[in-house]
C-alpha cells in the first residue's frame, strides 16, 4: 500500500482516534477576508502535515459558503494539491457578503473560518454558469437569479487540435508546455463561428495522453494527473474569459476501452469515486462548462443506470450548477437531454444521418418542456459525400493505436442522394438554423480526427470535412446574429406566417418581436399580425458575414419583403438589442 510518505503508525493511531475527536478543530483558524468580482473563482490553501490516510486524494474535508443577506450556499470540498497541501474555491453567485466554514474528519482541516465580499463585475462579456429555463438554454448574467437565453452550439476540431488518437498535436500528451494549442483552438472556433468547444478527457484524467484503460497501470489510477487538471483549467478559463464555453466528453466508449466500467470496481468504485470528487472539488467552482459521459453509451452493460449514477454522484458534490448529459439518455439525472445515432433510446429519429428536416427539430424540442435538447451527434461537413474508398486516400504515418490509418475519404457506404447532401454547405447552414429556429435546439459542429475510423469524412481533398470559408462566414454570421439579443425565453414557434418561400417564424408573446428565416429565397410575404405598432425590420444574408440591411418599418399584417438576390435570409423585425457581438462568443 502507497502511504503517500506517512507513518504505519499515523494510520493506526487515526483508526483509534475516537470520532468526536476527528471532528473537533485543534483550532478555529480564521482565514480573513478576500474581495472578488462576480464569477471570478477564488482559492485558498491549507497546510495539513499530520494527515493519516493510505491516499490524500481520499481524506474528505468540506467548505459550505453561505450568502449573508439570502442565506443561499454552496458546498465544495477540498482537494488535495501535493506537498501536504490542500486547497478549496468559490465562485460568487451573488454579490455581498459571503462566510464559509470548514468541517473534516480530519483536524487539521476542520473548524476553519473566513469571508469573501463579491462586487458586480464590469466586463459584461463575463457570465455565469449555463443553465436552463423550461427548455432553452440559459447563462447567469449579473448573478444566479438575472438570467439571459443562450444559443448552445459546440465545434470540435479533432483534425487540428483535440485528437482520439496519440499524435504530436493532441493537447493533454503535454498539457505543460502546449497551452498554445489551447488559444489556437480558441482561435480557430472563433473563426469557424463558434462560441463553445469540444474536449475529451477518456483515461487522461489520470495520465497525460492516456487514451484508453491500455495506456495506465494501477498505479495510474491512484491519483488524478494534475498536469492534465493545469490544461483542462485553463481551457475552461480561456473560454471563459472570452465569453464562451467549454463542452467536456469525460469518457469515450466501451468497444475502444475508454469508460470508467472498466476500472477496478467499475463505474462508482473507489478509483472513479475518488477522480469524482476531485472533479467535483477542484472544476465545480469554475464556471464555464458542462460534460458529457461518453459517446456510444449503448455498449455499456445497463447503460442508463451506469450514466445515471455517475451524474448524480457529481450533481451531489459540485456545489454549483453545471449542466451533465449522456448521449442517447433522457433521465432526471441530466440536465439536459442528449440525443445520438448510436446510442440507447433517445434518439434522432433519422439515427446518425441527422434529422430529416425542420419539423423532427421541432418535435424534438417540444418532446420535453422541462429541460433544453442537445443534438450530441457530431454534424459535419459532408459527412455522408460518398467517395469510393479506393479513390480520395491522402498521405499518412501508419496506423495508430487502434489499427486504423490516415487519409480516408469520405463516407465509404452509399446512402440516397438526400442523405448525402443533407450536411452540405447548404444542409449544414440551414440544419443549425433551424435548430434555433425550432425553439432553441442544441447542435454540434466541426472536424473529425483524420484518424478515426473508416467512416469520415476526413479528406480536404475529397471536399469533407474542414469548413469552406464560405460557410465559416455563414456560422459567424449565425452566432452574430443571435448575440443582439434575439433569442427571449418567452419565443415560440408559430407556424402559417411564411407564405412565398420555405420559412420558420419564433415570436415573443407580445407580438412585438419575431423572428424568420427563409430558405433561397429573392422575396418573402411574412404575416406579423397582432404585432402593435410599427416596428423596424433589418435583414441578413446568411450566407455572407454578418451585415444589416435596414429596410422601411412595417405595421401588422402581411408584409412583402424584396432581399435584391436569391439567398437565405435572417429577418428580425422589432425592437431588440443593439449591442454588439463580443469576439468569440455571445
Amino acid at each position: 500500500m502507497k502511504l503517500y510518505g506517512k507513518s504505519k503508525l499515523a494510520l493506526v493511531l487515526a483508526a483509534i482516534i475516537p470520532t468526536f475527536l476527528m471532528q473537533t478543530s485543534i483550532s478555529a483558524a480564521d482565514l480573513g477576508s478576500k474581495t472578488c468580482k462576480m464569477w471570478e473563482v477564488q482559492e485558498w490553501e491549507i497546510t495539513n502535515s499530520s494527515w493519516a490516510v493510505s491516499n490524500p486524494y481520499d481524506l474528505v474535508a468540506k467548505v459550505t459558503f453561505t450568502h449573508a443577506d439570502t442565506g443561499s450556499a454552496h458546498t465544495t470540498e477540498m482537494f488535495y494539491d501535493s506537498s501536504n497541501t490542500w486547497k478549496f474555491r468559490f465562485t460568487g453567485t451573488r454579490t455581498g457578503r459571503w462566510t464559509f466554514t470548514t468541517a473534516s474528519r480530519d483536524p487539521e482541516l476542520n473548524g476553519y473560518k473566513g469571508q469573501v465580499t463579491v462586487k458586480p463585475n464590469p466586463d459584461p462579456k463575463i457570465k455565469g454558469f449555463l443553465t436552463h429555463k423550461g427548455n432553452k438554454f440559459a447563462i447567469m448574467d449579473r448573478d444566479d437569479t438575472d438570467l439571459k437565453p443562450y444559443v448552445y452550439q459546440v465545434y470540435m476540431n479533432q483534425q487540428d487540435y483535440e485528437q482520439q488518437y496519440n499524435h504530436s498535436s493532441r493537447i493533454w500528451d503535454d498539457p505543460v508546455n502546449r497551452k498554445h494549442l489551447i488559444e489556437s483552438y480558441w482561435n480557430d472556433t472563433v473563426d469557424n463561428g463558434f462560441q463553445v468547444y469540444f474536449v475529451a478527457m477518456f483515461y487522461s484524467w489520470f495520465k497525460k495522453g492516456a487514451l484508453d484503460r491500455s495506456m495506465v497501470s494501477s498505479s495510474d489510477l491512484t491519483a488524478p494527473d494534475p498536469d492534465v487538471f493545469d490544461a483542462l483549467e485553463y481551457a475552461i478559463e480561456y473560454a471563459h474569459q472570452r465569453g464562451g464555453r467549454t463542452h467536456i466528453w469525460a469518457w469515450g466508449d466501451q468497444g475502444r476501452r475508454q469508460t470508467p466500467n472498466l476500472l477496478p470496481g467499475g463505474v462508482l468504485g473507489n478509483d472513479h469515486k475518488r477522480l469524482m470528487r476531485y472533479i467535483a472539488a477542484r472544476l465545480g467552482p469554475l464556471p464555464g462548462w458542462c460534460m458529457n459521459f461518453g459517446f456510444d453509451t449503448n455498449e455499456l452493460p445497463n447503460p442508463e443506470s451506469i450514466t445515471s449514477q455517475w451524474a448524480k454522484y457529481l450533481n451531489d458534490r459540485m456545489g454549483w450548477n453545471h449542466m451533465l448529459c449522456a448521449r442517447g439518455w433522457n433521465n432526471s439525472a441530466f440536465a439536459i437531454n442528449s440525443s445520438a445515432g448510436f446510442s440507447g433510446s433517445y434518439e434522432l429519429t433519422t439515427s446518425h444521418n441527422g434529422p430529416s428536416g425542420y419539423e423532427e427539430i421541432r418535435n424534438d424540442v417540444g418532446s420535453d418542456s422541462s429541460k433544453p435538447h442537445l443534438y450530441e451527434e457530431r454534424h459535419t461537413y459532408n459527412r455522408f459525400k460518398y467517395v469510393d474508398p479506393r479513390s480520395g486516400r491522402e498521405p499518412g504515418d501508419g496506423p495508430d493505436q487502434y489499427g486504423m490509418s490516415d487519409g480516408y475519404a469520405c463516407w465509404p457506404v452509399k446512402l440516397s442522394s438526400a442523405e448525402q447532401t443533407r450536411l452540405n454547405e447548404d444542409g449544414s447552414r440551414r440544419l443549425i438554423w433551424r435548430e434555433q429556429m425550432a425553439g432553441g435546439m442544441g447542435g454540434f459542429f466541426g472536424h473529425f480526427s483524420v484518424r478515426f475510423n473508416s467512416y469520415g469524412p476526413f479528406s480536404q481533398k475529397c471536399g469533407c470535412g474542414y469548413h469552406p470559408d464560405s460557410l465559416k462566414r455563414a456560422f459567424r454570421c449565425f452566432r452574430d446574429f443571435w448575440a443582439k439579443d434575439r433569442f427571449m425565453f418567452d419565443m415560440a414557434v408559430d407556424t402559417g406566417r411564411v407564405r412565398k418561400s420555405a420559412g420558420y417564424c419564433l415570436r415573443t408573446k407580445d407580438f412585438k418581436n419575431f423572428v424568420f428565416f427563409v430558405e433561397n429565397a429573392g422575396s418573402v410575404e411574412i404575416n406579423l399580425g397582432g404585432m402593435p405598432g410599427s416596428r423596424q425590420v433589418i435583414v441578413v444574408d446568411a450566407r455572407n458575414e454578418y451585415s444589416e440591411i435596414s429596410k422601411p418599418s412595417m405595421s401588422e399584417g402581411w408584409r412583402k419583403i424584396n432581399f435584391g438576390h436569391t439567398s437565405d435570409w435572417a429577418i428580425a423585425v422589432g425592437n431588440f438589442g443593439t449591442k454588439t457581438a463580443p469576439a468569440g462568443g455571445l
